[in-house]
């Protein structure tokens, strides 16, 4: 089992020693970078031809090509609202 390291003067100092050279202590981090179970805001989501299909099409009447020069509807997960993703990693749009 992981234990947090003690917060010592010393170490903190130390911290503070090696930050001027754009180090970091990976114990005190690690918890975050690899967590015992995945964390993700990403949620399951489907996005359906029928749906989306009617949504281009009247994007398409909306919106001329000089107004936009990519008429794309972001598949956009709801869990990562404002950020135009699918998830972290991938980006996708029709």
């Amino acid at each position: 089992m992981f234990v947090a390291p003690e917060r010592t003067a010393e170490r903190k100092a130390f911290y503070q020693r090696i930050d001027r050279e754009n180090l970091t202590p990976l114990w005190e981090v690690l918890g975050e970078l690899v967590p015992p179970r995945p964390r993700t805001p990403c949620v399951p989501a489907l996005w359906r031809y029928e749906t989306v299909r009617a949504h281009l099409m009247e994007a398409g009447r909306l919106i001329t090509a000089r107004e936009a020069e990519r008429r794309v509807l972001v598949l956009e997960n709801p869990g990562l609202r404002g950020a135009s993703a699918t998830t972290h990693s991938l980006y996708a749009g029709l």
